[in-house]
């Protein structure tokens, strides 16, 4: 990325922010009258074409205005991280943090609040929010619960630490009694609470090798269950809450065909997952612009996302998928108080330190 003088960065800047409050192709005269560039509208039309030649904005159809590229959101994201021009990173004010943590504390689980939280932070936005559930492959089994359904048919349930619960239902081969059903669940949880999620299927496999012949498949099968369940972090087990979807139609993008591939891929969680892991992989916060984004359907979108830290080693992360043309200091600032609060939030419901 080149670097600009102080001037046209000065302009492209500006072109930045009014395009994103208005949503309009911006002109030399008005960024001259309106912005207090300390320069004639000439001087601003060839910085503009000096931009423009440099791909940080372009010429929508026949307009006479100038809209920001892909390229000129990043130079303007960047100088937001790196403290220039005097753009600040965003701020909520007090009254908005305290009710973003009134309506957070006080969930009665994590479904409950993650789901919160992806509501709270689109009304914030007015975008999409993703927020996807602490990784389970670093969480922290708190508790492996056994429920006889039937002569061969068990129900698992898979408490974690940070608050996740995950029920697999364990078809077994033979029957096997009710006391033989308590004797595994107290063998499997003397030897795998507490342990990482990713570390406890070889355990408890291992205390299946060990075991009386008549809780021997139900222990094994306890192991099958967390090491599909819980373990592996791309498994079945990761979701993703969404919030405000309905925002996506709100008005942001150009084209209807752009409003259906984003809704298509809304419906994807695999994708929305990896969209969050890929995003966070180049710092935290972190915002991922048009073409940075790996799926062409979202050529029109950004991605804001930070994580969050859970128990011991799991993190979570927060999000959000709009249009490119959004205010990014907002935006960064409401992801990131989301982030904190849902910090919170998780401790006082895990009985955490916070």
């Amino acid at each position: 990325m080149p670097v600009l003088d102080d001037r046209k960065a000065a302009i492209l800047k500006a072109i930045v922010q009014d395009y994103v409050r208005g949503g309009e192709p911006v002109g030399s005269k008005r960024l001259a009258d309106e912005w207090e560039l300390g320069v004639s509208a000439a001087t601003v039309r060839t910085d503009m074409a000096a931009l423009e030649d440099a791909g940080f904005i372009t010429h929508p159809h026949t307009s006479a205005g100038r809209i920001p590229t892909d390229k000129g959101y990043r130079y303007f994201v960047d100088s937001l991280a790196a403290g220039a021009g005097g753009a600040g990173a965003g701020t909520l004010t007090p009254e908005h943090l305290a009710a973003l943590e009134g309506l957070l504390l006080g969930s009665v689980d994590l479904e409950d609040l993650l789901r919160r939280a992806s509501g709270v932070l689109s009304r914030l936005t007015t975008f999409a929010a993703l927020v996807s559930a602490p990784q389970l492959d670093r969480s922290r089994l708190r508790h492996i619960e056994l429920v006889a359904l039937g002569p061969t048919s068990v129900l698992a349930i898979l408490i974690a630490d940070t608050g996740r619960v995950e029920k697999r239902m364990l078809d077994l081969e033979t029957p096997v009694a009710d006391y033989d059903v308590q004797r595994a669940r107290h063998a499997v949880n003397g030897a795998a609470a507490g342990l990482r999620a990713d570390q406890a299927p070889d355990v408890i496999t291992g205390v299946a090798a060990g075991a009386p012949v008549e809780v021997r498949g139900l222990v094994e099968a306890v192991a099958e269950a967390v090491r599909h369940g819980l373990a592996g972090g791309g498994g079945g087990g990761e979701h993703v809450f969404v919030g405000g979807t309905a925002n996506i139609a709100a008005g942001h993008f150009e084209r209807l065909e752009q409003v259906k591939q984003v809704y298509e891929t809304m419906e994807e969680q695999v994708i929305l997952l990896q969209m969050l892991r890929d995003t966070l992989r180049s710092g935290d916060p972190a915002v991922r612009i048009g073409a940075e984004l790996a799926l062409v359907e979202l050529a029109a979108c950004s991605v804001v996302a930070a994580s969050y830290e859970a128990t011991g080693d799991a993190v979570g992360s927060v999000g959000v998928l709009g249009p490119m043309r959004m205010d990014y200091p907002r935006t960064l600032a409401a992801v990131q108080a989301v982030a904190s609060s849902l910090e919170k939030a998780l401790a006082e419901l895990t009985g955490g330190n916070g």
